[in-house]
């Protein structure tokens, strides 16, 4: 851990501060929806707890040299992803209805059919519908793996990937705050047979979609967007887990489609993001740092270049 002690010790991280920037942009839109909204309240509250539960684990950090306040800091962010993913179905009402429509044209323009309809049905067979929701829940298992990976073994590029990663969700939501889109799974869900059952995990993943999973963030497809930034990420830290991903990436990719939680469009517009991502993480990133300077809160150099590595 001592990679990590020199980093940050009882202070916001920079992800601390984008998500505090997600917080606030959100409030403001929950204000924007006053008297629209029902039960805004209760999102407020779950903001306010939000921004102490980060004062505690920074205070906790400060005041405890243990492997478990950082090893908390470090992973608490994931849980509140797991809030604001749904609650953009709560916030996206506000300015427009589900671009839906626009979507499935799109679709058509570009590939004369709707590979979102006719992929499941053409590969009917229940151990590809298998495969195909095996490699959806891989998503959730390389966001871990790559959280995990930089905090214990990259701690001097750990804050600002992490920094970059939760950007580039944050853009995401907000995308999806403001341009509704359910996707062929919701929007076209009373003119499609079911999608095809497979075994085990596919009704695993099917009880987490019911539980977590709402009627929102189609376009762009975020999925593929913060998988192959993960993957940009790999080729360049550690070109060996690039390859080791590639199989269940690439498959992830295919699944979005087959289990119809994206148009194909989505997964077009969610590989064209990757680079904005990586650049706008970038510049955002050399930003934060030279304000931390100025400000006197960055006592240490910036994270080294790192070579890839083969």
């Amino acid at each position: 851990m001592t990679g990590y002690k020199k980093y940050r010790n009882g202070r916001l991280t920079g992800t601390d501060k984008v998500t505090l920037a997600y917080i606030i942009f959100t409030a403001l839109l929950l204000i924007a929806g006053a008297g629209r909204l029902e039960d805004a309240g209760s999102h407020f509250l779950m903001r306010a707890l939000m921004i102490v539960f980060m004062g505690v684990v920074v205070y906790l950090e400060q005041e405890y040299e243990a492997r478990w306040p950082k090893t908390l800091h470090a992973l608490y962010p994931l849980l509140f992803l797991v809030y604001f993913f749904p609650e953009t179905d709560y916030l996206n009402d506000l300015f427009m209805d589900a671009l839906d429509p626009a979507v499935i044209r799109l679709e058509i323009s570009v590939f004369g059919f709707m590979p979102s309809v006719a992929f499941s049905a053409c590969c009917p067979q229940p151990w590809i519908s298998e495969i195909m929701h095996a490699g959806y829940f891989s998503f959730y298992f390389i966001i871990l793996f790559f959280t995990l990976y930089y905090f214990l073994k990259r701690p001097e590029l750990f804050q600002e990937r992490m920094f970059q990663f939760f950007l580039a969700f944050y853009i995401f939501y907000i995308i999806f705050d403001l341009f509704p889109s359910e996707g062929p799974q919701y929007f076209l869900a009373a003119s499609l047979p079911e999608v095809p059952r497979g075994y085990l995990i596919t009704r695993l993943m099917n009880g987490i979609l019911e539980v977590g999973d709402r009627p929102t963030g189609a376009f762009p497809s975020s999925h593929i967007g913060m998988t192959w930034l993960i993957m940009y990420f790999f080729f360049r830290d550690r070109r060996r887990l690039f390859y080791y991903w590639l199989v269940p990436a690439l498959i992830l990719t295919l699944s979005t489609v087959y289990i119809r939680a994206h148009y194909a469009v989505d997964v077009l517009g969610g590989f064209l993001m990757v680079p904005v991502l990586v650049w706008a993480g970038q510049k955002a990133w050399q930003r934060l740092r030279r304000l931390e300077v100025v400000a006197g809160e960055d006592s240490v150099p910036e994270s080294p270049v790192v070579p890839p590595l083969g």
